[in-house]
């Protein structure tokens, strides 16, 4: 299985899992829905009212906002004067009174109905006429269009919840799911930040960033190497750690994501070594039962876990490791250079020196 079938299974277990409502401190997370469009397009006005639906009926303990983006398509002439428009209506305050009447009358966006438009609206009628023929406002459209174009857009509508891309007309519903599972995502990361999952000083010259499968028998060893390192440079060297749980170990999403439950508690690296020394235990009790004998909540550390709440940090490491070109572990960075599998402590070491020479060398070099 690869790893970026690995990825998908894990959001998909995510997607499948039940959430707790946001706690207070949660509330304060926007989540950001860009919507590239085309008012001469169906699936655009199907699509318009559902996200005006979400702007009146909102989402519970999410606060999300909607960003327009204008994008006429080719094929649709009438377009680009009906987003200039909506344009020049905002400039007097009323762009999403605009957009609403622009949808529900498609086939009558002629200038003559522009300006009617404007008239029911309320609009200076002198002041739209001469911003419909603004090249301000169309430079601004162009832009739009640019934007979009570099995102790879080729169809309408295209929206971005918080950078994650989706095309097609949702319901309602669909979008309003999108929505939570974003805020749920933004959640979980923000309750287990690398912090929690490094150890060394926040400001040492040299990381070590560890990707690790917690059931995989050489990541012992491993982290036995990086130990050493840290008992040889105490204020040189930070270890951060990063979730890769590989498919042909069973048992290790689920221990990673107990690991993610520990950490946000401030109690990952116990946690992580009790796995290390226990990867035949790893069935769910053994994981809930650890967790007591960490002084952890042991009922909540179970609901947090049968919830996959912090699915998204592993699937976030899965995704970044991927995309450096990961396909297995462990992968250890050191400031950036890879070194695959279990490294000696000498080379470790070799490798640490040379990183901390170069940056002794850039000082001598300033004035």
């Amino acid at each position: 299985m690869t790893a970026s079938l690995w990825i998908l299974i894990v959001l998909a277990q995510l997607a499948a899992g039940a959430h707790q409502p946001a706690s207070p401190a949660a509330r304060t997370e926007r989540v950001e829905i860009v919507v590239f469009t085309d008012f001469q397009c169906p699936f655009c006005a199907r699509f318009a009212q559902v996200v005006r639906e979400l702007q009146s009926r909102g989402v519970e303990g999410v606060q999300a906002t909607v960003l327009f983006k204008h994008f006429p398509l080719s094929m649709h002439p009438a377009a680009p004067l009906a987003h200039q428009a909506a344009l020049a209506a905002g400039e007097q305050g009323k762009f999403w009174e605009m957009h609403d009447l622009l949808f529900a009358h498609q086939s009558a966006v002629k200038r003559d109905d522009l300006v009617e438009y404007a008239k029911k609206l309320g609009l200076d009628i002198d002041r739209f006429k001469e911003d419909l023929d603004s090249e301000r406002l169309k430079k601004l459209i162009e832009a739009h269009k640019a934007e979009g174009e570099k995102l790879g857009l080729q169809s309408t509508p295209t929206f971005f919840v918080n950078g994650r891309g989706y095309s097609g007309a949702l319901s309602f519903d669909q979008l309003k799911q999108l929505v939570q599972r974003e805020h749920w995502r933004m959640q979980a990361m923000s309750e287990t930040p690398d912090n929690l999952l490094s150890q060394g000083p926040a400001d040492a010259p040299v990381t070590l960033e560890f990707f690790a499968d917690l059931q995989s028998p050489v990541s012992r060893p491993a982290i036995e190497v990086l130990d050493q390192v840290m008992r040889r440079y105490p204020s040189k060297v930070r270890i951060q750690f990063r979730n890769f749980p590989l498919a042909f170990h069973p048992q290790a999403l689920l221990a990673h994501e107990a690991a993610m439950t520990a950490a946000a508690q401030g109690r990952f690296w116990e946690f992580a070594r009790y796995i290390l020394g226990h990867q035949d235990s790893l069935r769910e009790q053994d994981l809930i039962a650890q967790a007591g004998h960490l002084g952890l909540d042991d009922e909540k550390f179970a609901q947090l876990l049968e919830q996959h709440r912090y699915a998204v940090r592993v699937a976030a490491d899965l995704e970044a490791g991927a995309k450096r070109g990961i396909r297995g572990s462990p992968v250890i960075f050191v400031n950036g250079n890879r070194i695959d599998g279990v490294p000696s402590f000498e080379k470790l070491v070799e490798y640490v020196e040379s990183e901390l020479a170069a940056m002794r060398k850039s000082e001598a070099r300033r004035p």
